[in-house]
């Protein structure tokens, strides 16, 4: 199998520390107070316009998707791995993150990640069996 790459990342981040715009992304995240408390937020966002370049509306409407999906896994990983805590933000009204941010057209923020110390540490979440995530040959 040959070797693929992309020529360009299609993922960007902003990083807030400015107490003024974390309150707003809270607000634009439904309230959710751990993105005003922490003292670093990242948004991760998906450009559109460099994905769609080479790859078309596939790119446009899934590999820059897919291409931060994996950028936060390995923040949260890495954070995780320096003990550090996060949380995936995907609840948010975009529009008005975009204002926030000042976000040129073609550039989506995908999620918000507050970044900090934990304050409490939550029981592990309840996950489905394997039996039924996992299907051989066909669905």
């Amino acid at each position: 199998m040959g070797a693929f790459r992309r020529k360009h990342s299609t993922v960007e981040f902003i990083i807030v520390r400015k107490s003024k715009i974390k309150r707003s992304l809270a607000q634009a995240a439904l309230d959710q107070s751990s993105i005003e408390e922490a003292p670093v937020v990242i948004i991760v966002c998906a450009n559109e316009n460099r994905s769609s370049q080479g790859y078309g509306v596939r790119g446009k409407d899934l590999y820059c998707i897919q291409d931060t999906a994996a950028a936060i896994q390995n923040l949260l990983l890495f954070a995780y791995s320096i003990g550090l805590g996060t949380c995936w933000v995907g609840a948010f009204r975009e529009d008005e993150t975009r204002e926030i941010l000042k976000i040129p057209s073609g550039i989506r923020p995908v999620a918000m990640i507050p970044v900090g110390y934990v304050a409490e540490t939550p029981s592990p979440r309840k996950r489905r069996p394997i039996n039924l995530v996992v299907h051989y040959e066909t669905f």
